[in-house]
């Protein structure tokens, strides 16, 4: 009878145990830049009500991700491998730290000049002369806020810089209060009466890392990469 009520006991105890692992499995802890917040919301809802699965995201700084991802609970990062225009190494840095277990490119994030449709500037070297709109780093501390004054800076261009807010870049193109802006392309809603023009070699690439890894990880990162359409709708590639 005591063995009987040891065998019992030893099954009731796997089966807590079972249990315990499936409910950690049904909750996952992202990390990702505020860049992607609108469609990394929806599609993760979307994962989330098929799959029975909660879904915690967490906007975080990319610097911070490398100093805190070690102390928190996060299964997935989304971050820049390396961004040398913004001195960025995100996931480069959790390699190092040998914390990631598995690391695939996702999208694009494209930087873009915004001008007047009828505006004859089609590249960076015709921005040389030209008023161009930057933020006011001083007064707005904006994630990828610098973007505009880094590519300036790297390219060597010889301008008038207007000084605004970042909801203010766009709308003194539009008021011809500047001749053009530096800007992220999701950034920029759609306008018929300005242009936008791809500013290559400056693209900014994000890789989902996966820190703690688990099937119910794996498929939500495989829904995130079959799902690349709907980040696309805001202007990521």
């Amino acid at each position: 009878m005591n063995k009987l009520k040891i065998l019992i006991l030893g099954l009731i105890l796997s089966m807590i145990a079972m249990c315990g692992c499936v409910e950690e499995s049904k909750s996952i802890h992202i990390w990702a830049g505020k860049g992607i917040k609108n469609p990394l919301i929806a599609v993760s809802k979307d994962f989330s009500e098929k799959e029975n699965v909660k879904i915690n995201v967490s906007f975080i700084g990319y610097y911070q991700m490398a100093k805190l991802v070690n102390k928190t609970n996060a299964d997935v990062v989304i971050a820049p491998k390396e961004y040398e225009l913004f001195n960025v190494s995100t996931i480069k840095a959790l390699e190092k730290k040998g914390l990631i277990k598995d690391c695939k490119l996702f999208i694009e994030r494209i930087p873009v000049i915004v001008v007047r449709k009828d505006s004859s500037i089609n590249s960076l070297s015709d921005l040389n002369g030209k008023r161009i709109a930057v933020v006011n780093q001083s007064k707005y501390h904006v994630s990828g806020g610098c973007l505009g004054i880094e590519i300036i800076k790297r390219e060597e261009i010889n301008a008038t810089l207007i000084f605004t807010s970042p909801k203010n870049l766009i709308k003194a193109v539009k008021e011809g209060k500047a001749d053009a802006t530096i800007v992220w392309l999701d950034t920029v809603k759609k306008d018929s009466s300005l242009k936008t023009i791809p500013i290559k070699g400056y693209e900014l690439q994000l890789y989902i890392a996966v820190i703690n890894d688990n099937d119910a990880v794996r498929k939500y990162v495989d829904y995130l990469l079959s799902h690349k359409g709907e980040f696309e709708k805001y202007g990521w590639r």
